[in-house]
Protein backbone atom coordinates (compact mmCIF):
# COMPACT_ATOMS: atom_id res chain seq x y z
CA UNK A 1 0.00 0.00 0.00
CA UNK A 2 0.97 3.71 -0.53
CA UNK A 3 2.01 5.06 2.99
CA UNK A 4 2.74 8.67 3.61
CA UNK A 5 5.12 9.40 6.76
CA UNK A 6 4.53 12.39 8.30
CA UNK A 7 7.64 13.51 11.01
CA UNK A 8 9.16 17.18 12.49
CA UNK A 9 12.28 14.44 13.51
CA UNK A 10 14.76 13.19 10.74
CA UNK A 11 18.20 12.79 10.12
CA UNK A 12 19.80 15.96 8.18
CA UNK A 13 22.86 16.85 6.63
CA UNK A 14 22.73 19.91 9.71
CA UNK A 15 21.64 16.68 12.54
CA UNK A 16 22.10 13.64 11.11
CA UNK A 17 21.67 11.98 14.41
CA UNK A 18 18.26 12.98 14.83
CA UNK A 19 15.41 10.60 14.61
CA UNK A 20 17.65 7.21 13.06
CA UNK A 21 15.00 5.33 14.36
CA UNK A 22 12.40 6.81 11.90
CA UNK A 23 14.87 6.33 8.97
CA UNK A 24 15.31 3.25 9.72
CA UNK A 25 11.52 2.26 10.32
CA UNK A 26 10.67 3.61 7.09
CA UNK A 27 13.22 1.73 5.25
CA UNK A 28 12.62 -1.53 6.36
CA UNK A 29 8.63 -0.78 6.10
CA UNK A 30 9.56 0.20 2.29
CA UNK A 31 10.41 -3.82 1.45
CA UNK A 32 6.72 -4.21 1.91
CA UNK A 33 5.14 -0.49 0.85
CA UNK A 34 5.34 2.05 -1.03
CA UNK A 35 6.75 4.83 1.86
CA UNK A 36 6.62 8.51 1.14
CA UNK A 37 8.07 10.96 4.03
CA UNK A 38 6.84 13.90 4.56
CA UNK A 39 9.40 16.08 6.79
CA UNK A 40 8.94 20.14 6.05
CA UNK A 41 11.79 22.06 6.11
CA UNK A 42 11.73 24.69 10.08
CA UNK A 43 11.27 28.26 8.51
CA UNK A 44 10.79 31.46 10.32
CA UNK A 45 11.72 34.40 8.72
CA UNK A 46 15.42 36.01 8.96
CA UNK A 47 16.44 32.98 11.24
CA UNK A 48 18.56 30.02 10.42
CA UNK A 49 16.71 26.78 10.38
CA UNK A 50 19.37 25.68 12.05
CA UNK A 51 18.71 27.61 15.41
CA UNK A 52 15.33 26.32 15.11
CA UNK A 53 16.78 22.67 16.32
CA UNK A 54 18.76 23.22 19.43
CA UNK A 55 17.80 19.95 20.47
CA UNK A 56 19.98 18.43 18.11
CA UNK A 57 23.46 20.64 18.03
CA UNK A 58 25.95 19.07 17.62
CA UNK A 59 29.79 20.28 19.35
CA UNK A 60 32.95 20.44 17.13
CA UNK A 61 32.34 17.56 15.33
CA UNK A 62 32.62 17.12 10.90
CA UNK A 63 28.40 16.53 10.16
CA UNK A 64 28.46 13.31 6.82
CA UNK A 65 25.77 14.02 4.41
CA UNK A 66 22.37 12.23 5.23
CA UNK A 67 21.88 8.64 3.68
CA UNK A 68 20.73 7.56 0.82
CA UNK A 69 17.29 6.65 0.92
CA UNK A 70 15.35 4.68 -1.41
CA UNK A 71 12.08 6.31 -0.74
CA UNK A 72 11.07 10.35 -1.33
CA UNK A 73 11.72 12.81 1.55
CA UNK A 74 9.51 15.46 0.95
CA UNK A 75 10.97 18.98 3.00
CA UNK A 76 8.87 21.39 1.63
CA UNK A 77 9.31 24.75 4.42
CA UNK A 78 6.52 25.49 7.21
CA UNK A 79 6.01 28.47 9.65
CA UNK A 80 7.98 26.97 12.79
CA UNK A 81 7.46 29.07 16.06
CA UNK A 82 8.77 27.20 18.88
CA UNK A 83 7.12 25.92 21.43
CA UNK A 84 4.01 26.80 19.92
CA UNK A 85 2.39 23.45 18.63
CA UNK A 86 -0.85 24.98 17.35
CA UNK A 87 0.66 26.79 14.74
CA UNK A 88 2.68 24.01 13.70
CA UNK A 89 0.28 21.62 13.65
CA UNK A 90 -2.02 24.00 11.24
CA UNK A 91 1.26 24.03 8.69
CA UNK A 92 2.53 20.55 9.13
CA UNK A 93 -1.81 19.62 8.55
CA UNK A 94 -1.96 22.15 5.31
CA UNK A 95 1.29 20.67 3.82
CA UNK A 96 -0.32 16.60 4.44
CA UNK A 97 -3.59 18.12 3.09
CA UNK A 98 -1.85 19.22 -0.12
CA UNK A 99 0.15 15.55 -0.20
CA UNK A 100 -2.84 13.77 0.19
CA UNK A 101 -5.15 15.45 -2.12
CA UNK A 102 -3.58 17.73 -4.34
CA UNK A 103 0.04 15.41 -5.38
CA UNK A 104 -1.52 13.40 -7.55
CA UNK A 105 -0.99 10.15 -5.38
CA UNK A 106 -3.30 8.16 -4.27
CA UNK A 107 -2.28 7.01 -0.61
CA UNK A 108 -3.67 4.45 1.59
CA UNK A 109 -2.95 5.59 4.97
CA UNK A 110 -0.85 8.08 7.14
CA UNK A 111 1.49 7.38 9.41
CA UNK A 112 2.56 10.31 11.57
CA UNK A 113 5.42 10.05 14.19
CA UNK A 114 4.48 11.69 17.90
CA UNK A 115 0.83 12.67 18.95
CA UNK A 116 1.50 16.50 18.52
CA UNK A 117 1.86 18.05 16.26
CA UNK A 118 2.15 15.73 13.72
CA UNK A 119 -1.04 13.35 14.91
CA UNK A 120 -2.88 16.34 15.34
CA UNK A 121 -1.85 17.32 11.70
CA UNK A 122 -2.53 14.21 10.10
CA UNK A 123 -6.18 14.05 11.62
CA UNK A 124 -7.18 17.57 10.50
CA UNK A 125 -5.46 16.90 6.88
CA UNK A 126 -7.66 13.61 6.35
CA UNK A 127 -10.74 14.86 8.17
CA UNK A 128 -13.57 12.98 7.11
CA UNK A 129 -12.00 11.39 3.64
CA UNK A 130 -12.13 7.42 4.07
CA UNK A 131 -7.86 7.43 4.62
CA UNK A 132 -7.01 5.81 7.78
CA UNK A 133 -4.45 7.30 10.31
CA UNK A 134 -2.10 5.84 12.43
CA UNK A 135 -0.05 7.91 14.85
CA UNK A 136 2.54 6.46 17.13
CA UNK A 137 3.65 8.08 20.55
CA UNK A 138 6.96 7.97 21.40
CA UNK A 139 8.26 9.58 24.88
CA UNK A 140 8.28 12.72 25.68
CA UNK A 141 4.79 13.01 24.47
CA UNK A 142 3.30 10.80 27.01
CA UNK A 143 5.27 10.56 30.09
CA UNK A 144 6.46 14.34 30.11
CA UNK A 145 4.02 16.69 28.15
CA UNK A 146 0.85 14.99 29.15
CA UNK A 147 0.96 16.75 32.62
CA UNK A 148 0.82 19.82 30.50
CA UNK A 149 -2.78 20.90 30.63
CA UNK A 150 -2.96 23.20 27.09
CA UNK A 151 -1.42 20.04 25.51
CA UNK A 152 -3.80 17.42 26.53
CA UNK A 153 -7.09 18.46 24.70
CA UNK A 154 -4.68 17.78 21.15
CA UNK A 155 -3.91 14.85 22.62
CA UNK A 156 -7.03 13.55 23.59
CA UNK A 157 -8.24 14.63 19.98
CA UNK A 158 -5.70 12.57 18.70
CA UNK A 159 -6.34 9.29 20.32
CA UNK A 160 -9.95 10.01 19.85
CA UNK A 161 -9.92 9.97 16.36
CA UNK A 162 -7.19 8.24 15.19
CA UNK A 163 -7.57 4.62 13.65
CA UNK A 164 -4.39 3.37 15.37
CA UNK A 165 -2.35 4.32 18.21
CA UNK A 166 1.09 3.08 18.09
CA UNK A 167 3.03 3.10 21.27
CA UNK A 168 6.58 1.90 21.78
CA UNK A 169 6.41 0.91 25.45
CA UNK A 170 4.09 -1.15 27.48
CA UNK A 171 3.56 1.46 30.44
CA UNK A 172 2.65 4.29 28.16
CA UNK A 173 -1.28 2.48 28.25
CA UNK A 174 -2.34 3.45 31.51
CA UNK A 175 -1.48 7.67 30.68
CA UNK A 176 -3.03 6.21 26.88
CA UNK A 177 -6.18 4.78 28.22
CA UNK A 178 -6.58 7.95 30.99
CA UNK A 179 -6.57 10.04 27.95
CA UNK A 180 -9.15 8.06 26.39
CA UNK A 181 -7.45 5.65 24.20
CA UNK A 182 -9.71 2.88 23.26
CA UNK A 183 -7.41 -0.44 24.57
CA UNK A 184 -8.61 -2.53 21.24
CA UNK A 185 -7.12 0.31 18.90
CA UNK A 186 -4.05 0.79 20.82
CA UNK A 187 -0.65 -1.43 19.72
CA UNK A 188 2.34 -1.96 21.32
CA UNK A 189 5.20 -1.85 19.46
CA UNK A 190 8.51 -1.22 20.72
CA UNK A 191 11.05 0.72 18.82
CA UNK A 192 13.56 -1.32 16.40
CA UNK A 193 17.35 -2.43 15.90
CA UNK A 194 19.52 -2.87 12.73
CA UNK A 195 20.85 -6.19 13.48
CA UNK A 196 23.20 -6.30 10.92
CA UNK A 197 25.10 -3.61 12.51
CA UNK A 198 23.85 -4.24 16.09
CA UNK A 199 25.91 -7.23 16.59
CA UNK A 200 28.47 -9.33 18.44
CA UNK A 201 32.16 -8.42 17.32
CA UNK A 202 34.92 -8.79 18.88
CA UNK A 203 35.78 -6.30 21.41
CA UNK A 204 39.34 -6.15 21.11
CA UNK A 205 39.15 -5.56 17.46
CA UNK A 206 36.55 -2.77 18.15
CA UNK A 207 38.71 -0.94 20.36
CA UNK A 208 41.97 -0.91 18.48
CA UNK A 209 39.52 1.06 15.97
CA UNK A 210 38.22 3.06 18.38
CA UNK A 211 42.28 3.77 19.56
CA UNK A 212 40.95 2.55 23.22
CA UNK A 213 42.60 0.53 25.85
CA UNK A 214 42.58 -2.84 24.99
CA UNK A 215 42.68 -4.05 28.29
CA UNK A 216 40.38 -3.16 31.46
CA UNK A 217 36.65 -3.15 32.25
CA UNK A 218 35.15 -0.42 30.21
CA UNK A 219 31.91 1.43 30.84
CA UNK A 220 29.83 3.50 28.55
CA UNK A 221 27.41 6.00 27.89
CA UNK A 222 26.09 7.33 24.69
CA UNK A 223 23.41 10.41 24.49
CA UNK A 224 22.88 13.71 25.24
CA UNK A 225 24.80 15.17 28.30
CA UNK A 226 22.52 16.45 30.28
CA UNK A 227 21.63 16.03 34.18
CA UNK A 228 18.27 14.33 33.25
CA UNK A 229 20.14 11.48 31.40
CA UNK A 230 22.15 10.60 34.71
CA UNK A 231 25.45 11.94 33.18
CA UNK A 232 26.68 13.16 36.51
CA UNK A 233 25.17 10.57 38.62
CA UNK A 234 27.50 8.20 36.18
CA UNK A 235 30.64 10.31 36.92
CA UNK A 236 29.87 10.34 40.61
CA UNK A 237 29.29 6.80 41.00
CA UNK A 238 32.06 5.39 38.79
CA UNK A 239 34.32 7.20 40.61
CA UNK A 240 33.40 6.56 43.94
CA UNK A 241 32.32 2.76 43.28
CA UNK A 242 34.00 1.56 40.58
CA UNK A 243 36.95 -0.62 40.09
CA UNK A 244 39.88 1.38 40.06
CA UNK A 245 41.26 0.14 36.75
CA UNK A 246 37.97 0.64 35.51
CA UNK A 247 37.47 3.29 32.69
CA UNK A 248 34.39 5.25 32.20
CA UNK A 249 33.38 6.51 27.97
CA UNK A 250 30.97 9.58 27.07
CA UNK A 251 30.06 9.85 23.89
CA UNK A 252 27.90 13.00 23.10
CA UNK A 253 27.07 16.83 23.30
CA UNK A 254 25.33 18.77 25.65
CA UNK A 255 25.24 21.58 28.91
CA UNK A 256 27.32 19.26 30.49
CA UNK A 257 30.61 19.22 28.22
CA UNK A 258 32.51 21.59 29.89
CA UNK A 259 32.38 20.55 33.31
CA UNK A 260 33.33 16.58 31.69
CA UNK A 261 35.89 17.97 29.37
CA UNK A 262 37.64 19.80 32.75
CA UNK A 263 37.09 16.49 34.66
CA UNK A 264 38.33 14.10 32.51
CA UNK A 265 41.69 16.22 31.76
CA UNK A 266 42.19 15.16 35.86
CA UNK A 267 41.04 11.61 35.43
CA UNK A 268 44.86 9.90 34.07
CA UNK A 269 42.42 8.63 31.54
CA UNK A 270 39.93 6.80 33.39
CA UNK A 271 37.45 9.32 32.02
CA UNK A 272 37.05 9.20 28.46
CA UNK A 273 35.28 12.32 26.51
CA UNK A 274 34.15 11.72 22.67
CA UNK A 275 31.69 14.01 21.00
CA UNK A 276 28.69 13.12 18.82
CA UNK A 277 29.18 9.60 17.03
CA UNK A 278 27.14 8.14 13.94
CA UNK A 279 25.27 5.51 13.82
CA UNK A 280 28.04 3.31 13.10
CA UNK A 281 29.99 4.66 15.59
CA UNK A 282 27.77 4.18 18.13
CA UNK A 283 27.55 0.40 16.97
CA UNK A 284 31.49 -0.14 17.26
CA UNK A 285 31.61 1.46 20.97
CA UNK A 286 29.31 -0.71 22.27
CA UNK A 287 30.93 -3.84 20.43
CA UNK A 288 34.36 -2.05 22.80
CA UNK A 289 32.60 -1.62 25.87
CA UNK A 290 32.10 -4.30 28.49
CA UNK A 291 28.99 -2.30 30.07
CA UNK A 292 26.07 0.25 29.06
CA UNK A 293 25.09 2.74 31.58
CA UNK A 294 21.73 5.04 31.47
CA UNK A 295 20.50 6.13 35.02
CA UNK A 296 18.37 8.15 33.38
CA UNK A 297 15.15 10.09 34.90
CA UNK A 298 12.78 9.62 32.56
CA UNK A 299 12.75 7.57 29.11
CA UNK A 300 10.66 6.45 26.82
CA UNK A 301 11.85 3.12 24.64
CA UNK A 302 15.65 3.87 24.50
CA UNK A 303 17.16 2.87 21.31
CA UNK A 304 20.55 2.78 22.73
CA UNK A 305 19.57 0.22 25.05
CA UNK A 306 18.05 -1.68 22.59
CA UNK A 307 21.15 -1.44 20.43
CA UNK A 308 23.52 -2.45 23.60
CA UNK A 309 21.29 -5.76 24.04
CA UNK A 310 21.61 -6.54 20.80
CA UNK A 311 25.45 -6.05 20.85
CA UNK A 312 25.24 -8.39 23.97
CA UNK A 313 26.36 -5.82 25.86
CA UNK A 314 24.56 -5.80 29.35
CA UNK A 315 23.24 -2.48 30.48
CA UNK A 316 22.97 -0.92 34.47
CA UNK A 317 19.65 1.44 34.06
CA UNK A 318 17.25 3.00 35.94
CA UNK A 319 14.31 1.66 37.98
CA UNK A 320 12.09 3.63 35.96
CA UNK A 321 9.26 1.92 33.78
CA UNK A 322 10.83 2.16 30.43
CA UNK A 323 14.15 0.36 31.78
CA UNK A 324 12.31 -2.00 34.09
CA UNK A 325 10.20 -2.99 31.27
CA UNK A 326 13.97 -3.54 29.10
CA UNK A 327 16.60 -4.83 31.62
CA UNK A 328 15.68 -7.96 33.90
CA UNK A 329 18.55 -8.45 36.47
CA UNK A 330 20.82 -10.44 36.21
CA UNK A 331 20.11 -11.79 33.12
CA UNK A 332 20.97 -8.58 30.72
CA UNK A 333 21.81 -5.94 33.07
CA UNK A 334 21.00 -4.94 36.65
CA UNK A 335 18.85 -2.04 38.21
CA UNK A 336 19.19 0.91 40.31
CA UNK A 337 16.71 3.70 41.61
CA UNK A 338 17.24 6.95 40.01
CA UNK A 339 18.76 9.17 41.44
CA UNK A 340 20.73 6.61 43.88
CA UNK A 341 24.31 7.28 43.22
CA UNK A 342 25.48 5.11 46.48
CA UNK A 343 23.46 1.89 44.44
CA UNK A 344 24.59 3.05 41.25
CA UNK A 345 28.48 2.81 42.00
CA UNK A 346 27.26 -0.44 43.82
CA UNK A 347 26.06 -1.95 40.93
CA UNK A 348 29.59 -1.01 38.88
CA UNK A 349 31.18 -3.05 40.82
CA UNK A 350 28.77 -6.09 40.56
CA UNK A 351 28.57 -5.91 36.97
CA UNK A 352 32.83 -6.17 36.64
CA UNK A 353 32.30 -9.48 38.90
CA UNK A 354 29.56 -11.40 36.75
CA UNK A 355 29.65 -13.37 33.93
CA UNK A 356 27.29 -12.12 31.57
CA UNK A 357 26.47 -14.24 28.56
CA UNK A 358 26.84 -12.12 25.56
CA UNK A 359 25.15 -14.44 23.11
CA UNK A 360 21.95 -14.99 24.87
CA UNK A 361 21.60 -11.34 25.81
CA UNK A 362 22.49 -10.67 22.00
CA UNK A 363 19.60 -13.51 20.66
CA UNK A 364 16.77 -12.70 22.89
CA UNK A 365 17.06 -8.98 21.83
CA UNK A 366 17.65 -9.28 18.55
CA UNK A 367 14.91 -11.42 17.92
CA UNK A 368 12.44 -8.91 19.88
CA UNK A 369 14.05 -5.50 18.75
CA UNK A 370 15.07 -6.40 14.99
CA UNK A 371 13.71 -4.55 12.45
CA UNK A 372 12.28 -8.00 10.40
CA UNK A 373 9.90 -8.31 13.45
CA UNK A 374 8.95 -5.02 14.22
CA UNK A 375 8.34 -4.28 10.69
CA UNK A 376 6.37 -7.03 10.12
CA UNK A 377 4.15 -5.69 13.40
CA UNK A 378 3.36 -2.38 11.91
CA UNK A 379 2.27 -3.29 8.99
CA UNK A 380 -0.01 -5.65 10.59
CA UNK A 381 -1.79 -2.67 11.81
CA UNK A 382 -1.59 -1.04 8.31
CA UNK A 383 -3.55 -3.73 7.29
CA UNK A 384 -6.09 -3.94 10.36
CA UNK A 385 -6.52 -0.24 10.10
CA UNK A 386 -7.17 -0.29 6.06
CA UNK A 387 -9.36 -3.09 6.06
CA UNK A 388 -11.56 -1.62 9.15
CA UNK A 389 -11.55 2.15 6.91
CA UNK A 390 -12.49 0.27 4.55
CA UNK A 391 -15.65 -1.31 5.77
CA UNK A 392 -16.68 2.15 7.53
CA UNK A 393 -16.78 3.48 4.14
CA UNK A 394 -18.85 0.78 2.49
CA UNK A 395 -16.23 -0.53 0.41
CA UNK A 396 -16.18 -4.03 2.00
CA UNK A 397 -12.26 -5.54 3.43
CA UNK A 398 -10.73 -5.87 0.32
CA UNK A 399 -6.63 -5.04 -0.04
CA UNK A 400 -5.33 -2.91 -3.04
CA UNK A 401 -2.63 -4.78 -4.94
Amino acid sequence: MRVLVLTETFPTAEHPGRGIFIREQVTALADRHEITVLFPRPWLPGIPSRWLESRARNLEVQIPPPTVLPIPVKRTPYLYIPRNREIRSRQLAALARRELFASGIRYDLVHAHWLSPPGLAAIRAVGHAPIPTIVTAHAGDVYRDLDQAAYRPAARTVVGRATRIIAVADYFRGPLEGLGTDPSRMKIIPNGVDTRLFRPKERGAARLALDLPPEGFLFLYVGNLEPAKGVLDTVHAFFSGAPEKARLLLAGTGSLWTDLERRARHSEGRLILRGWQSHESVSQYLAAADCFVLPSYGEGNPVTVLESLCCGTPVIGSAIPALSSLIQPGQNGLLVPAGAVLELGTAMQEVTRRRWDTEAISSRAQSRFGWTTVADQISSVYDEAVAECQTRAGFGVQRRT
